[in-house]
């Protein structure tokens, strides 16, 4: 049992509900590919945009991060590239902007009740 069993269980779990549901599939991998990871990016490396402009820079931050990702851990790392690594390596590069944005704001609000 290594340290991701809890996590391939819960992929176990979901995918074959998914795999009757084509759509809701397709709904949930475009957004978590193509729009998630480079929404949570914009919020930590631009602060005074617009929505359009941030929805643009999402899916182009998303392609790239993905992308580039993705083969640097295949080629670089020597990662094979599956169904489960793929989704681990999104998620986690989505996650990762949102947890230092929203340390961020913690400090922030710290720093002003202190002052």
């Amino acid at each position: 049992m290594d340290w991701l069993f809890p996590i391939r269980e819960l992929f176990g779990f979901i995918l074959p509900f998914l795999e009757r549901f084509p759509f809701i599939r397709m709904l949930l991998g475009s957004i978590l590919v193509f729009f998630l990871p480079g929404f949570g990016w914009t919020f930590v490396l631009f602060q005074q945009i617009k929505v359009i402009e941030r929805v643009v820079l999402s899916l182009s931050l998303s392609m790239v991060l993905v992308t580039v990702g993705l083969l640097f851990f295949n080629r670089i790392a020597g990662v094979t590239i599956t169904g489960f690594n793929s989704v681990l390596f999104i998620v986690t590069i989505a996650i990762i902007p949102f947890a230092v944005y929203y340390l961020n704001r913690f400090i922030k609000r710290r720093k002003g009740v202190a002052a």
